[in-house]
């Protein structure tokens, strides 16, 4: 794939309906907005996507709905899962859907040794031939952690193009930019770094918050691709603005597509919903940045 300096994915939450089942109107809205926001591309069905509570077929249903509603957009498909067993099905179903780019998150919940995960992620390389693969490194939430000599052996397997980490530091992105191949793809997931990501190495963001509030990440990449740094200056505000408001949570990015008229739904998953003051700033900050 080629690489693009400053790079905006944003990742896509799910709207699910008041008995808890997916809310494909509410999901496609959210897509829509997603598709004319300005952003390079999405990442769905990860974290964001409340992943862990969805089936097989539900998983394999958004990516469908996904590349066609973003079809002008690169789509990344998360297909991570406890499991080869259920990866599989995932990679079959991100081909069938006609994605190009799928990404894997190391195995979790039961501790993984380092052997097991590039074994793993060798397999699914395999099985995945034909796409761009991204690994998803998030120790914090996967109790899994991948070391600089783990990461740099499944960085070379065929087919793996970059990784996503969440949860890390600039520092330890940088590193990561030192250990691996020039033309290997770093994204970081912390919005909260996007202006300042590319001097530790980074490729750009794979963004919740650009999901609710796109706006000043998309005015800020533009800053950045010019050298404008009077306006990269400017622009931090509204950046941390947007960040501080939703604070990664799902429930808030789907609050703001409620707030801007949308069928929205709340979380499948047992996440607290925003309230009072809380909306209150929110629909504020529609009114500037959505």
């Amino acid at each position: 794939m080629q690489k693009n300096s400053h790079d905006i994915i944003t990742a896509v939450p799910l709207s699910f309906l008041d008995d808890g089942s997916l809310d494909v109107t509410g999901t496609r809205e959210i897509l829509e907005y997603v598709a004319g926001s300005g952003v390079q591309g999405a990442l769905i069905l990860g974290t964001t996507a409340e992943f862990p509570a969805l089936s097989i077929a539900e998983r394999n249903a958004v990516a469908a709905l996904a590349v066609e509603v973003l079809r002008d957009l690169r789509v990344i498909v998360h297909v991570g899962a406890a499991s080869r067993y259920e990866v599989s099905q995932l990679i079959a179903g991100a081909r069938a859907a006609g994605a190009r780019e799928i990404a894997v998150l190391t195995p979790f919940y039961l501790p993984t040794p380092p052997e097991q995960v590039y074994d793993f992620f060798r397999g699914v390389a395999e099985e995945a031939a034909g796409l761009d693969v991204f690994l998803y490194l998030f120790e914090a939430r996967t109790g899994v952690a991948v070391d600089d000599e783990l990461l740099a052996r499944v960085a070379v397997l065929p087919g793996v193009v970059g990784v996503k980490v969440s949860g890390e530091d600039l520092g330890r992105i940088a590193e990561f930019r030192a250990l691996l191949p020039e033309d290997f793809v770093i994204y970081t997931g912390s919005d909260a770094d996007f202006a300042t990501a590319h001097t530790a190495g980074a490729d750009g963001v794979i963004s919740g918050v650009a999901s609710a509030f796109a706006k000043p990440f998309v005015a800020m990449r533009d800053a950045l691709r010019r050298g404008d740094e009077e306006a990269v200056g400017a622009l931090k505000e509204d950046l941390a603005e947007a960040v501080d408001a939703i604070r990664g949570e799902p429930s808030r990015m789907r609050a703001v597509h409620r707030l801007a008229g949308r069928p929205v739904g709340g979380s499948r998953m047992p996440i607290p919903e925003p309230g009072g003051d809380e909306l209150d700033r929110l629909g504020r900050d529609v009114l500037r940045l959505h």
